[in-house]
């Protein structure tokens, strides 16, 4: 069944809802990364858009929204707005990224000064360069969790701990925004 017909305007679901529709373990995973890395708490919001009608999962900060989730049956499409200082280090950094991902980005237009990303989270792969993405946008609204890491380098997160750990460093970034960087 189709999410906006299961979940009509009238009948709001809950975030665990949501989470299971679009396919449990992959959605839990991103939603605690998000949880633990990003400022923003998830609120369900309903959209007529014509794109993609129904309730969504945005994660806003400050009135600047950081993605928005659409539930589909078995998968999330991540809605991701990439520009400013955030387009200039993800065209820096693109061939660290899946090709599934430097293809969504290729092909898609600017639009007032911005990417709009609809990435569809199936898989692992693409649930790790999504966190990427979060990253890179979190750090574009003076929000970072963590430090801007080095052109060839990618930060990966340590399975079932939410944290990011630049490879071969060993050593974990935790929620840290830059004031807090900056004061120590």
């Amino acid at each position: 069944m189709e999410w906006n017909r299961l979940y009509g305007k009238d009948r709001k679901p809950t975030l665990e809802e949501a989470g299971t529709f679009a396919g449990g373990l992959l959605s839990e995973d991103f939603m605690g990364f998000m949880a633990e890395n990003c400022p923003a708490a998830p609120k369900l919001e309903y959209s007529g858009c014509t794109m993609q009608p129904g309730w969504n999962i945005k994660f806003k900060k400050n009135g600047k929204n950081v993605c928005t989730l659409y539930p589909l049956d078995g998968y999330f499409i991540c809605m991701i707005l990439i520009g400013g200082d955030a387009m200039a280090e993800m065209e820096a950094r693109l061939g660290d990224f899946t090709p599934y991902i430097q293809g969504k980005f290729r092909d898609t237009r600017i639009f007032q000064g911005s990417r709009w990303l609809y990435l569809e989270m199936r898989d692992q792969a693409v649930e790790r360069d999504l966190e990427e993405l979060v990253f890179l946008k979190l750090r574009s609204m003076g929000l970072t969790p963590g430090p801007t890491p080095e052109k060839g380098k990618r930060t990966t997160r340590e399975k079932g701990k939410g944290t990011t750990r630049e490879k071969g460093k060993g050593t974990a970034a935790r929620g840290k925004g830059k004031r807090n960087e900056d004061e120590n």
